[in-house]
């Protein structure tokens, strides 16, 4: 019996031993695993390898995912995703992706949290034109005087 708990003990911290010693994901890794959960419409599998911060930036691509044609998602599930570039500096980096379906090149932005490398996602880097909204308490009536020569309707003043 006093063998058998040995080798138990043994073959238990084995086990922990090589489970901490496990290698963590490169930035290019991470890059790669998240694109490829993008490509199949994975956005609960995407959401695992991006910052906090970028959950409802993957949450807003979902919705736009969800409206695209049948040609479309299988264009973009065909598509052939490599690396072409990748600069880490400190607690940053930044991996360049071939996109075959897009035909162009798209930089992914990550930082570590928790130790493991994470994509950062703007609404700037899925809409392209995306104006982030006026701080609280700016709109345009206080910010531009109003005209009142127009009936005694207040109209902003155009410059």
């Amino acid at each position: 019996m006093t063998n058998y708990r040995r080798i138990l003990t043994l073959a238990v911290m084995g086990m922990m031993l090589l489970s901490s010693c496990k290698k963590r994901a490169t930035p290019q890794e991470v890059a790669l695993s998240f694109m490829h959960a993008i490509q199949d419409s994975n956005f609960d599998q995407a959401r695992d390898y991006a910052t906090k911060e970028s959950q409802q930036v993957i949450q807003i691509y979902s919705i736009f995912d969800g409206r695209r044609s049948d040609a479309e998602r299988e264009k973009i599930r065909k598509a052939k995703i490599e690396v072409v570039g990748v600069e880490e500096n400190g607690s940053t980096a930044s991996v360049t992706i071939q996109n075959s379906s897009a035909n162009q090149k798209e930089i992914l932005q990550l930082v570590q949290e928790g130790g493991q490398w994470k994509i950062s996602l703007t609404f700037e880097s899925i809409i392209p034109n995306y104006i982030p909204p006026a701080s609280q308490g700016l709109d345009s009536t206080s910010i531009l005087p109003s005209d009142t020569t127009a009936g005694g309707v207040a109209v902003p003043a155009v410059k």
